[in-house]
């Protein structure tokens, strides 16, 4: 497969997977309007961090989509910070005791840490396609100018 349609996909997923990640924000906000309670403050207060973190991955993925030299740096950048946010929840799952759960609650515990790891699986592949030869070359080159006449 072609480096630009390597890229080119990559930089859809991630706009997909961020505009997700958006809208899953704005039904947990209208969810819980208005926001009392200790988990209506938790989701007012996450909006503060999701809300960036989504838009700067929407950003990304216009720029990998446009082969914008800055989008390989800040790819890596976001899928580092991705992995840490995604490992930490799955590392709590899989190595929380499961003694007084039945077996039922200790495997859904297992199966939720697997799925954590899911992005952050995929996130070390991508990274290490952009870390490459290949992807710093694409991006090396950029995009060539139309050559006009005067």
């Amino acid at each position: 497969m072609d480096v630009s349609v390597k890229i080119k996909q990559i930089g859809r997923t991630v706009i997909g997977a961020s505009l997700l990640v958006l809208f899953m924000m704005l039904v947990g906000l209208v969810q819980m309007y208005p926001g009392h309670g200790e988990i209506g403050n938790f989701t007012y207060a996450a909006a503060f961090f999701v809300v960036p973190i989504g838009l700067w991955g929407v950003v990304t993925g216009i720029g990998l989509m446009r082969a914008w030299r800055w989008s390989r740096i800040s790819m890596l950048i976001f899928g580092g910070l991705l992995t840490f946010v995604c490992a930490v929840p799955a590392l709590g799952f899989l190595l929380t005791s499961t003694g007084g759960f039945n077996l039922w609650e200790a495997a859904g515990m297992r199966i939720l840490g697997f799925v954590f790891l899911i992005p952050s699986a995929l996130v070390v592949k991508w990274y290490w396609y952009f870390v490459g030869e290949e992807a710093r070359g694409y991006f090396r080159l950029g995009q060539k100018l139309p050559i006009t006449s005067a």
